[in-house]
């Protein structure tokens, strides 16, 4: 079971009050395409009643690859030894690319908010510098980045999930009521 050392408050009330109130398991796939099972608990905040599961760093949330070979992949002219697809590669990459400038202004907006003191300045409004190069001025560039990077703006309750981009027409057919009298 994965337990988290840290304590993170509720990313919709701020709260730090949290109970267990299970787990679930959660697969996720390394560099050779073999998956890992890891079981995953899942929180209930005491003062907003809101259900949580906490992922550790490895995992990146809504992504079925470990964060090390995402990381890998979305870097540029990296040498990939991954067992993906190729479009599973272009679509991490457009993933990456559509958010990352979202994430780097929510780090700014929370370094502000929660008074983060560190002896850097970082300018993330600088668009000179190439994207690696901004997100290595927060989070560093040594193998864990892309946790590092995601895994406070999902835990400060600003993650944009894209579990719906996949629907199509007939998954519509599918889920729609029937008209009344018409079973």
């Amino acid at each position: 079971m994965v337990k988290c050392a840290e304590r993170v408050p509720c990313p919709c009330c701020a709260h730090n009050g949290f109970k267990v109130i299970g787990s679930r398991k959660r697969q996720v796939k390394d560099e050779h395409g073999e998956s890992r099972t890891f079981v995953i608990r899942r929180l209930r905040c005491d003062q907003c009643q809101t259900i949580h599961h906490e992922l550790p760093a490895l995992i990146i949330p809504y992504k079925r690859y470990a964060a090390a070979v995402i990381e890998t992949a979305v870097l540029p002219a990296s040498h990939l030894a991954v067992a993906v697809d190729e479009s599973t590669l272009v679509r991490w990459r457009k993933w990456f690319l559509d958010l990352v400038q979202y994430w780097l202004f929510i780090l700014q907006s929370l370094r502000i908010q929660l008074e983060w003191h560190e002896t850097s300045t970082v300018d993330l409004s600088s668009q000179r510098l190439p994207v690696h190069q901004r997100v290595g001025q927060w989070v560093g560039k040594t193998r864990g980045w892309l946790g590092s990077l995601v895994h406070p703006v999902a835990n400060h309750h600003f993650w944009i999930h894209t579990r719906s981009a996949f629907l199509t027409r007939s998954s519509f057919d599918t889920l729609a009521v029937s008209p009344k009298g018409s079973e």
